[in-house]
This record gives C-alpha cells, structure tokens and sequence, in this order.
C-alpha cells in the first residue's frame, strides 16, 4: 500500500492532520486543572464573556467614531489627531482586555474555539484590524495633520475607514459565528 506525499492528499486530509496536533492541545488544555476550575464556576464564562463583549463595544465604538471623520461623516468636534489622542488609549486598553478575557475564555472551551474555523478567520481579522489601527496612529503621531493635507491622502484615509469599519463588522459577525458553526 502506498502512501500519499502531502501535495497528493485530499485537502480534507490535510485540514485533518493539521487539526490532530490542535486537537490535541485542546484535550490537554481542557485537562487542566484552571480550564476544570472555570469549568465548574458557573459565573466564570458568562462574567468573562460580559467582559469581552464591552471591550468589542469600545474597541468598535472609537474606531468607528475616527473612521467617520476619516470618511468625513461627521464634521463637528474635535479634530481627528485629538480624537486619535482621546480614543486610542481606549482601543488599545480595551484590546488588552480582549486578549485576556479571549484567552480566558479559549481555556475554559479550547475544542469550541481553536478548533473553529470562524474562530481562526476572527483572529486573522483581529490582526489586520491590528496593524491598521497601528499603520493609522503612527501616520497621526508623525504628523497630526497627515490625513488631511492632500487629496490623495484624505482618499486613502477614507479607504482605510472603509477597511476598519468592514473589519470591525465582520469580526462581530465571526464572533457570533462561533457558536453556531461547529468544528
């Protein structure tokens, strides 16, 4: 009987040996004895989760709110780079509660979220949304009048308020994905 090289394999093979090393992981993880503590604690999942679910809502309430302005959606108030100075330690601080509760959460459940595609599809989401945000602040702390001083950079900062305000939709929606697309 011979074996199939890699490149030989059905994709469904190759997602299926991929998944054996995660799957594994996710037993062991499950098997400990802090992922059993929270699994007993019936407060802790709905707690943590409550936790998550306010941070998403500030990390997409003040990114929406300077996308806006770099959409020129709205004209009052202060400018973008005061926005960007008052909103940005808001997102940041709210996406080191996220990495907390999500990996919190990730312990209590491993196979429920490492094991999900949608999941995996949220966090390359997450990292995008990332470094756009981190491409968007540095432009603002070089110049706090960057994009808006040629029309070719107000149209990419429309471009890129498009961009986060699509991620930050679509990482809500794979977020509550999750619970209804199985493994």
């Amino acid at each position: 009987m011979r074996t199939l090289e890699v490149w030989e394999r059905p994709h469904s093979a190759l997602l299926t040996e991929d998944n054996f090393m995660i799957e594994q992981f996710c037993e062991w993880l499950a098997g400990t004895s802090l992922s059993q503590l929270f699994s007993r604690l019936n407060w802790v999942v709905p707690t943590v989760q409550t936790l998550h679910i306010l941070s998403v809502a500030v990390v997409v309430t003040s990114l929406a709110m300077m996308d806006f302005r770099l959409l020129r959606l709205t004209k009052g108030g202060p400018a973008l780079p005061e926005m960007s100075r008052s909103f940005m330690p808001w997102t940041w601080g709210a996406l080191v509660v996220l990495l907390v509760t999500g990996i919190l959460l990730t312990v209590t459940e491993p196979s429920r979220e490492l094991l999900n595609l949608v999941f995996r599809l949220k966090m390359v989401l997450v990292l995008v949304l990332v470094l756009l945000t981190l491409a968007f602040q540095q432009a603002l702390r070089k110049d706090p009048e960057y994009w808006s001083a040629s029309p070719q950079r107000r149209w990419i900062g429309g471009v890129i308020g498009v961009v986060s305000l699509m991620l930050c939709i679509s990482i809500v929606t794979a977020g509550r994905m999750i619970a209804y697309v199985s493994n």
